[in-house]
């Protein structure tokens, strides 16, 4: 069956403006998410927009497909902000959503529930990826790596 939702959260000392910076950044995300080779959009980021991803796991790498479904900077809403994008064919959201938080800003990185999967989606899971479960793990411990690294450029 599917698997359950992954999130993630990190306190930044720096500004939501600040943080939105680093998350907007799509390019600089493969030097941050150790499972991301590199995501592309095509053209500038906003909402509706359509990408490629190119993923890895030690030696398998495999595409993904991706469109931007919120686009929103902190200054459009009392610092709040929420980059999230619907990647098939997993057919899950992942998204970076800003809040302010304790005179910072707080970081949440959340991947949705994986649903039924498709066969070909259970079977690169099982053969390439360690298994579903397994790969959530990393999934998590790449998710903490990501925040981590992004706090980490911020606050320098």
């Amino acid at each position: 069956m599917g698997q359950p939702p992954l999130e993630s959260t990190v306190q930044i000392a720096a500004t939501p403006d600040q943080v939105w910076a680093a998350v907007s950044d799509v390019k600089a995300m493969r030097r941050r998410s150790p499972e991301l080779v590199g995501m592309w959009l095509f053209g500038r980021p906003q909402a509706g927009r359509r990408g490629v991803n190119l993923n890895r796991r030690k030696a398998f790498v495999w595409p993904t497909f991706s469109r931007v479904t919120q686009w929103k900077p902190p200054a459009n809403d009392d610092g709040r902000g929420v980059f999230r994008f619907h990647v098939w064919p997993t057919n899950v959201d992942w998204s970076y959503e800003i809040e302010p938080a304790d005179g910072g800003t707080r970081l949440t990185e959340r991947r949705t529930a994986l649903p039924d999967p498709s066969l070909s989606v259970r079977l690169t899971a099982r053969l390439a990826l360690g298994g579903a479960e397994a790969h959530d793990v990393e999934l998590c411990d790449g998710m903490d790596r990501t925040l981590a690294a992004i706090k980490s450029e911020v606050e320098r």
